[in-house]
């Protein structure tokens, strides 16, 4: 499959042959796995600016959560317990009841999951024709895994489940609504809102199903995208049935067409998709019932033989023609 935009980026200029003392084993995956010594942790950032991820009047509260959430939702896909973060941040101008409201959402998601911010850079935005860039955040986060584990993306194998957890598509969703694309009851839209704005980085999941799970990513890109990437890092393919895909009530109140949209391409749901043994079933729906988690089983792992790895079909096994991709920043350029 040939890599587009963003992800082509990283792979022509920023993939190179290992050197140093610390190797990663994680690379192409939501974090790199380093060992340094007998100590092994994840290691993940993630650069988000006010305008690209977050809408330009985002309340400061809902900008400081989300940025720190999306970086332990990566920590959660590795199995790695947060330890501390390291913030970065490029401010247009000085604005102190923006930043108590910014610092405040991320601290209450930092002191819930026990990661500590530990350092960052501060400095001020480029100015381009007099105007000072939007406000940039750069966060780097680091969580710990036992010895010798760790999920990443690449160990699916013929005959695997595939799993999701909660719903997805809200994120999305939320986004065309407030755009003004599309229309849900006004009592409809807090909920809605709330997976857009505040996503549960599923921290507790991930550190469940170290022993479970073969393969992991969370759904930041779009189920399809995401569960992409895990088929082609495991050189496999995977048969999804689209009825089984979790969806909330407002999600399954919009035209089929759009649930397929918000729910398969539409990123920022920050789940988990993993897949497993069938042997591990029980224990996965466990797991799913200690961490209350919802947890579905949607689909299969195949072998890939020819074409796309990702094959999606409705209850009468017909095939879902999605011609959809996933969210990439540079999609179209290059």
């Amino acid at each position: 499959m040939a890599r587009r935009g963003e992800f082509q980026i990283i792979d022509r200029f920023f993939t190179h042959e290992a050197f140093g003392e610390w190797q990663s084993q994680g690379v192409g995956d939501d974090c790199a796995i380093i060992d340094a010594g007998d100590t092994r942790f994840a290691v993940t950032t993630d650069m988000m600016a006010i305008g690209t991820h977050f809408l330009p009047n985002a309340l400061p509260e809902t900008v400081g959560y989300k940025a720190l959430a999306v970086n332990l939702s990566d920590l959660a896909a590795a199995g790695a317990s947060p330890r501390a973060f390291f913030l970065s941040i490029g401010l247009p101008e000085r604005d102190d009841e923006w930043l108590a409201g910014f610092s405040r959402g991320m601290m209450a998601l930092a002191e819930e999951t026990g990661c500590a911010l530990l350092g960052g850079d501060t400095t001020r935005t480029a100015e381009v024709n007099g105007r000072h860039a939007p406000v940039t955040i750069s966060i780097t986060a680091m969580g710990a895994l036992p010895k010798g584990k760790g999920l990443t993306r690449a160990g699916a194998r013929v005959g695997d489940d595939v799993w999701v957890s909660g719903t997805v598509g809200d994120a999305y969703a939320a986004l065309k609504c407030r755009w003004g694309h599309w229309q849900v009851m006004p009592d409809q839209q807090p909920a809605l809102f709330e997976r857009m704005d505040r996503p549960t980085p599923r921290v507790r999941l991930g550190t469940a199903l170290l022993d479970l799970a073969s393969a992991a990513a969370d759904i930041s890109d779009g189920l399809s995208a995401d569960l992409g990437h895990i088929l082609e890092r495991s050189g496999v393919a995977a048969d999804i049935d689209w009825e089984s895909v979790p969806l909330s009530p407002v999600l399954r109140s919009l035209a089929p067409g759009l649930q397929r949209e918000a729910a398969l391409m539409g990123g920022d749901d920050y789940e988990l998709v993993f897949t497993a043994s069938p042997e591990n079933r029980l224990r996965i729906e466990q797991a799913g019932l200690l961490t209350e988690t919802r947890l579905t089983r949607i689909g299969k792992v195949c072998e890939k033989l020819s074409g796309d790895n990702l094959t999606i079909r409705s209850h009468d096994g017909a095939v879902i023609r999605t011609g959809m991709a996933g969210f990439d920043h540079f999609a179209g350029q290059g």
